[in-house]
């Protein structure tokens, strides 16, 4: 869970960034709307950023014991085949 730390900052950063640029273009509007509309920015950001980055470190993470599998695999194979030769 420590890589999801970083993650989690960085993304909480760009959405900070992404709603001020929101304020900036709809800073003549006012109200509950605003709001609410600032908000849902805000979490859809932060959840875009910090699920594709924990989607993106998950197929690292698959793909490196899938190579390890495979490696682990072709070892035993040539064990099963080995006894077969005696």
């Amino acid at each position: 869970m420590g890589w999801l730390a970083g993650y989690v900052m960085a993304s909480i950063a760009a959405s900070i960034v992404v709603v001020r640029v929101f304020d900036y273009f709809v800073g003549e509007a006012t109200g509950i709307a605003k709001e609410a509309t600032r908000t849902g920015v805000f979490v859809s950001v932060w959840t875009a950023i910090t699920t594709a980055a924990g989607m993106r470190d998950f197929t690292t993470k698959v793909r490196s014991l899938r190579r390890l599998g495979n490696g682990m695999g072709k070892k035993l194979e040539g064990l099963i085949t080995m006894g077969r030769r005696r």
